[in-house]
């Protein structure tokens, strides 16, 4: 795919994508969420003051996660408790799973670009539970070659490692990429790995604030991205043909 917008890669091979309320409307309960994992942060022994609800539970959990370095606790002990809080995160995010539906344009847009031989990729902070059960419900399982995880090998996003984990799964150079997301810790991650971010404003981020994240663009959805990509795809589809690895 050859791309005329500047800001991206002229040649592009593969596309990754944030998930939630950037192809699909989110179910989960952050604010619940975040409630459970703070107070399991202060049983064990955290200052509830030092943790902000209204926070992210990234600078949640990466304050913690620093905190117990501080404090010395031993490795295996810094995991198991993380561990608790994966699982937390996990039960919370597959409650409401079987309501998720895409949002308008989505599977639309994921038939494209794989009838235009382009592979895709979803990068979410969601555990893999929940990333496969809300695409399917979506109806856009079918459409995607590989997902990166919040409990996968490598750390989550805003860390660079879990997109060039994920684009080496896709059978691509970073340099043939990019990130499409709602969030100004999807654009984090796509800067932290070098790569352009393009923005959709179907989160809670207002387009301003997107644009001082680091985008290239900004759409009001997905479904908007269809015509854009249309425009800049090759007129002939390519026959699109899964690899060996792909979980489908």
């Amino acid at each position: 795919m050859e791309c005329r917008l500047h800001g991206l890669p002229k040649e592009v091979r593969a596309v990754v994508f944030d998930l939630d309320d950037t192809l699909v409307l989110s179910t989960v309960d952050y604010g619940k969420f975040k409630r459970l994992v703070i107070d399991k942060v202060v049983s064990h022994g955290e200052p509830r003051t030092m943790y902000d609800p209204k926070e992210t539970v990234v600078s949640i959990i990466s304050r913690y996660e620093k905190r117990m370095h501080e404090a010395g606790l031993p490795d295996e002990e810094r995991r198991r408790r993380l561990a608790e809080l994966d699982r937390i995160m996990d039960e919370v995010e597959l409650e409401r799973v079987a309501e998720t539906k895409a949002i308008r344009g989505a599977i639309e847009l994921l038939e494209l670009l794989r009838s235009r031989g382009i592979r895709i990729g979803i990068l979410t902070r969601g555990c893999q539970d929940y990333a496969s059960a809300a695409l399917s419900e979506a109806g856009l399982m079918q459409l995607v070659d590989a997902i990166g995880c919040r409990n996968s090998e490598t750390k989550a996003k805003p860390s660079p490692e879990s997109y060039l984990r994920l684009i080496e799964q896709l059978g691509v150079r970073k340099e043939e990429t990019f990130f499409v997301g709602d969030h100004p810790i999807d654009a984090k991650c796509a800067a932290n790995a070098g790569v352009p971010f393009v923005a959709v404003e179907t989160g809670d981020v207002s387009s301003d604030d997107l644009r001082a994240a680091g985008c290239v663009a900004v759409f009001t959805d997905v479904g908007r991205m269809v015509e854009w990509f249309r425009t800049i795809l090759p007129i002939e589809s390519k026959k699109y043909v899964n690899n060996p690895g792909d979980p489908h």
